[in-house]
C-alpha cells in the first residue's frame, strides 16, 4: 500500500517583541515553511537593523521535504551571520539545523541536531565555547509528554566578570537580561531547536529569538 506522508518544517532567522521603551514588533526575518506535500522553501534577508537593538548582516533559511530510499526526509536550517544584540551578544555565525526522517517499513521517526553550532560567539565581550552534548545530538523518542530544555553541554563562565549562570541554564547579565542558548522542544508531533533566546530586562525590554528550526511530520491517518 502506498503511504502518504504529511510533512512539517519551519525555520526562522530573527524575530522578537520590544516592550520598552516603546511597543514594537521585530517581524520574522527570512521565514521558510513547507506545505503538507513537502518540497522546498528558502528565504533570505540582508543588512537588517532594528533601532540599533538587533542587527545582522544576513539571515537565511531552508526547509525541504522529500521521499528517498524507504524514508520520508525533512530538513530545516536557519543561519544568521553578523549578529549583534545591543552590543552585548555578538556572533559571526549562528546555525540551527534539524533533520528528521520517517521509516516506511519500521514506521518510526528519528532526528538529529547535528550541524547546529555557533561561530565566534561573544557575550559581554567574552568568547564562549558552546558545545552540543553528544547524548543530545539526537532528540529523545517522541512521546505524549512534552520535553523542553538545553541540548548544550554546561558552559564555563570562569573569568567572565558580570556573567552568572542560573539554575534554568540561562546566562544572566545585570541590567541586560537573560540569555538562553541551544534549547530544544520535543513533542508528540514535532521537535524544535532554538539557538538564541534573549529575555531583555533593562532600559530595553522584550524578547528576541535567533535561528530556530522545527521538523517532523506524520503519515496520513488510516
Amino acid at each position: 500500500m502506498v503511504q502518504t506522508f504529511l510533512y512539517h518544517a519551519l525555520a526562522t532567522g530573527v524575530s522578537g517583541i520590544i516592550t520598552l521603551p516603546f511597543q514594537d514588533v521585530i517581524q520574522v526575518q527570512a521565514p521558510s515553511a513547507l506545505p503538507f506535500t513537502g518540497g522546498y522553501s528558502a528565504s533570505r534577508a540582508e543588512g537588517f537593523r532594528h533601532k540599533n537593538i538587533v542587527t545582522f548582516s544576513s539571515a537565511s533559511t531552508v526547509t525541504t521535504g522529500s521521499e528517498s530510499g524507504g524514508f520520508f526526509n525533512t530538513l530545516a536550517t536557519a543561519t544568521v551571520e553578523g549578529l549583534n544584540i545591543l552590543d552585548v551578544i555578538t556572533a559571526d555565525r549562528v546555525v540551527a539545523r534539524l533533520a528528521s526522517k520517517y521509516s516506511k517499513d519500521a514506521r518510526e521517526q528519528s532526528a538529529t541536531f547535528a550541524g547546529s553550532h555557533f561561530h565566534n560567539l561573544r557575550i559581554a565581550g567574552y568568547p564562549l565555547a558552546v558545545v552540543i552534548s553528544p547524548d543530545r545530538m539526537k532528540p529523545p523518542p517522541r512521546s505524549a509528554k512534552t520535553q523542553f530544555g538545553p541540548f548544550k553541554a554546561p558552559i564555563d563562565l570562569k573569568g567572565c566578570t558580570g556573567l552568572e549562570l542560573l539554575e534554568d541554564g540561562a546566562i544572566h547579565i545585570a541590567e541586560f537580561g537573560k540569555i538562553y542558548l541551544a534549547e530544544s522542544l520535543v513533542t508528540a508531533s514535532y521537535q524544535t531547536i532554538s539557538m538564541v533566546r534573549v529575555v531583555l530586562g533593562c532600559a530595553v525590554g522584550g524578547n528576541v529569538s535567533v535561528a530556530q528550526a522545527s521538523t517532523n511530520g506524520e503519515p496520513m491517518p488510516g
